[in-house]
């Protein structure tokens, strides 16, 4: 699904976009004005750190500053109701995650439309998260943590952040692929969930990777998988869960989006840009320190990601509430 970086397919592409000076729909050309990244989640997230990263890189190649303005809460919904309302000339962007599909899912009366109110500009990056255990679990595989669990219905449990998250979402994944019987421990907090985790309060968490190696690294837990289709090059020690289950992948992914009825030449030149950054050393080592690998994709391949985790997200939550009823 995505393609790594070719250094001379996205210099093609960026000095094409720049051969023209794209207009926003009031005629002006772009950027004419400051512009901004919202990000829909506090400072210190993933998400925030991608933004800020981009927008640095952003500020130089167009000219203009980009700044990032975080407007958390409500899983999200917040920074994206707000995205999806403002004017479409290409100078507000959003950070779209898994969450901008998921919610969708799980809320009712969202102050946005994924399909009517966003366009996709640029994939940037996968954040797996990271099958873990506590050292006093005897398994040391996702095949022998698989059999503990069907040797044991119903007695091993497992962490989440809470109902549609990536921790939940990708135990979830697990469990309907194989049957076994595992069950939640909703926490508010991170690093709660990774202390009951190394205590054996819990089994196992799906963790994001970067919040987890320290804690793997000092050997207080032990990773058993990633959620990506492959290993992670943050650690590619650890094997891909998709080893042990083929066709498992519950990978955070993140991208920018703009409000719909922005011109295509704006989210052509934006894509380029970006594209640019991507190259860049210092970025690709920061993302690297998050766990993270960036991959290239255009407008496209955001857009059949995004449709792509609705259907599949949708089928995973009918089956959830099916099983709990």
């Amino acid at each position: 699904m995505f393609r790594r970086i070719c250094c001379s397919a996205l210099l093609f592409c960026a000095a094409h976009a720049h051969a023209q000076t794209p207009s926003t729909s009031s005629g002006q050309p772009f950027p004419e004005r400051p512009l901004r990244i919202i990000v829909a989640f506090s400072t210190g997230t993933a998400a925030d750190i991608v933004a800020r990263q981009i927008a640095l890189k952003l500020t130089d190649t167009l000219g203009k500053q980009v700044i990032v303005e975080n407007r958390d809460g409500a899983a999200g919904t917040i920074g994206a109701g707000l995205a999806a309302r403002a004017t479409p000339d290409g100078h507000t962007m959003l950070i779209a995650s898994p969450s901008i599909i998921v919610s969708p899912l799980l809320i009712k009366d969202l102050p946005y439309d994924v399909g009517r109110d966003f366009s996709p500009v640029a994939l940037m990056a996968i954040f797996p998260t990271v099958l873990v255990v506590g050292t006093q679990t005897k398994a040391g595989s996702v095949k022998e943590l698989l059999e503990l669990a069907k040797a044991s219905p119903g007695k091993l449990n497992y962490a989440t952040a809470g109902r549609g998250t990536a921790s939940h979402l990708s135990a979830e994944l697990m469990r309907t692929m194989t049957g076994v019987n595992i069950v939640e421990v909703a926490y508010r907090a991170t690093a709660q969930a990774l202390n009951d985790t190394i205590s054996g309060e819990v089994a196992m968490y799906f963790p994001n990777l970067a919040a987890a190696l320290p804690t793997i690294r000092s050997g207080r837990l032990k990773a058993l998988a990633v959620t990506g289709t492959q290993r992670s090059q943050a650690a590619p020690e650890i094997p891909a869960l998709a080893e042990t289950l083929p066709g498992y992948e519950a990978a955070s992914w993140y991208g920018i989006v703009v409000p719909a009825r922005t011109p295509q030449a704006v989210i052509a030149r934006l894509h380029a840009d970006i594209a640019k950054a991507l190259q860049q050393p210092d970025v690709r080592q920061r993302f690297l320190s998050l766990g993270g690998d960036i991959v290239s994709g255009g407008p496209d391949d955001l857009g059949k990601t995004m449709r792509g985790g609705t259907e599949k997200w949708g089928r995973l939550v009918k089956e959830i509430d099916t099983r709990s009823k």
